[in-house]
């Protein structure tokens, strides 16, 4: 009785997750969320798979799964550092400050010297341009 339940409910499992992936919803996910979306997708549905009948394969998708994660976290971690790093470099420039020295300073310490900046350039105000010369008369 114990396995007609599990099978019954495998069943259910499978029945919901090929309703989740049919051809529309797959379609309107890639245009809506794009090509990550597409990816969450095929990861949850074979992670219902491996968690559904945990075997060899299924311990070690998991595993994989679970490194994949970190290295998209990490890589996520990266991509926001640069991007500050980045934002730091163009707000130093309006700002008339060195630029590159806190561009560096920023990349080499991370969030220690965006701390730092955010102190300093308190006392730098953003520089207006100069206008422009008026138009000659002749």
């Amino acid at each position: 009785m114990v396995i007609n339940t599990r099978a019954s409910a495998l069943d259910a499992m499978k029945a919901k997750l090929a309703k989740l992936v049919g051809r529309a919803r797959l379609l309107k996910l890639v245009r809506a969320k794009g090509l990550l979306s597409l990816a969450a997708l095929a990861a949850a549905s074979a992670a219902a798979r491996a968690l559904a009948e945990p075997g060899d394969f299924g311990y070690a998708f998991l595993a994989l799964l679970v490194f994949g994660g970190i290295i998209l976290f990490i890589i996520g971690l990266l991509a926001v550092w640069i991007l500050l790093a980045v934002w730091v470099y163009r707000d130093a420039k309006k700002r008339g400050m060195e630029a590159t020295l806190w561009l560096l300073v920023v990349l080499l310490t991370g969030i220690i010297g965006l701390i730092v900046y955010l102190i300093v350039r308190r006392e730098h105000p953003i520089q207006q341009p100069p206008p422009p010369p008026p138009p000659s008369l002749s």
